[in-house]
């Protein structure tokens, strides 16, 4: 029989939950550097309170797609889809800190003045939260 056959069934949802999380992790981090590049308006994001893109708008949105990567990272990681198994504590760890993080990032989407947060990025960030969470709690 093949491996994925004999795999337990926390571990299929994993795998699976961990390469939705990477595209939603993927498209969220596009969002942002479109923010960024002010190819999106600004009011998009940001608690929809800020009219211009600054500088400083513009750096938080390629920090905060770089650190999408990492968390997308992270998550793989725990999956078991990249490195050597088993994964760290450090990386289980942090697998529950993206979940707690995404769970708070979908709250504070949902209390923007923002519409686009509240209709773009809330149900990515929900979804997100969901797939963290099912990778976090599997047996790895």
């Amino acid at each position: 029989m093949s491996e994925t056959v004999n795999q337990p069934a926390s571990r299929s949802a994993a795998t699976m939950a961990a390469n939705v999380a990477t595209v939603l992790f993927g498209i969220v981090a596009v969002l942002q550097l479109l923010l960024a590049l002010g190819v999106l308006p600004v009011t998009m994001a940001w608690g929809g309170t800020q009219t211009e893109l600054t500088l400083g708008l513009r750096l938080a949105g390629v920090g905060a797609a770089v650190v999408l990567a990492l968390f997308a990272y992270v998550i793989r990681r725990r999956a078991g889809l990249i490195g050597d198994p088993p994964p760290s504590t450090v990386i289980k760890i942090l697998s529950w800190v993206i979940t707690a993080f995404m769970v708070l990032n979908t709250l504070g989407n949902l209390a923007s003045q923002s519409t686009a947060e509240k209709i773009v990025f809330a149900p990515l960030t929900i979804l997100l939260a969901i797939c963290c969470f099912i990778v976090s709690i599997s047996k790895q």
